[in-house]
């Protein structure tokens, strides 16, 4: 009998210290876990947060476009060229928005430069010129809102 005493005392359940240690194990590592999944989700959001939004400027500013050489219409065979430098007054945008659409604002130039001749620009001409590429400059740049288009420079030879 003394060795089914000892038998039976094998089968039995763990001390009650082992179940401590299992139990104290496992809320560590919970914790653990826990605090990780927190600091990730801060560091992430706190990525997500610090984006910045250019200020958009309310109060009316000006933007230089580069100076715009151009051929004209020239019935003559004899090449005419126009130089113009401009500044462009928009509202309602950044200087770097506008700046990135440079590009299809010199385009607008070329193209209409392009087809008008010596006699288009002469008198009131310029003063069509201005106004006609306004509008397309407008409608270009649309819903940044362009207010006026200001000639800085203006030579034809």
């Amino acid at each position: 009998m003394a060795e089914e005493n000892e038998t039976a005392g094998a089968e039995a359940p763990p001390p009650k210290s082992k179940k401590k240690l299992i139990v104290i194990v496992g809320a560590v590592l919970g914790l653990a876990a826990l605090g990780g999944g927190g600091w990730y989700y801060k560091q992430h959001t706190a990525k997500m947060t610090k984006k910045v939004e250019p200020v958009v400027q309310e109060e009316p500013f000006l933007v230089d476009i580069p100076t715009v050489i151009s051929n004209l219409d020239s019935s003559s065979g004899r090449p005419m060229f126009v130089k113009i430098s401009a500044k462009l007054q928009v509202r309602g945008t950044t200087s770097q928005q506008v700046t990135a659409m440079m590009p299809e604002i010199q385009n607008i130039f070329q193209s209409y430069l392009h087809e008008s001749s010596q006699a288009d620009l002469g008198g009131n001409g310029i003063y069509r010129l201005r106004e006609a590429l306004l509008d397309r400059i407008a409608v270009q740049l649309a819903p940044i809102e362009v207010r006026d288009l200001l000639f800085t420079e203006f030579l034809i030879q």
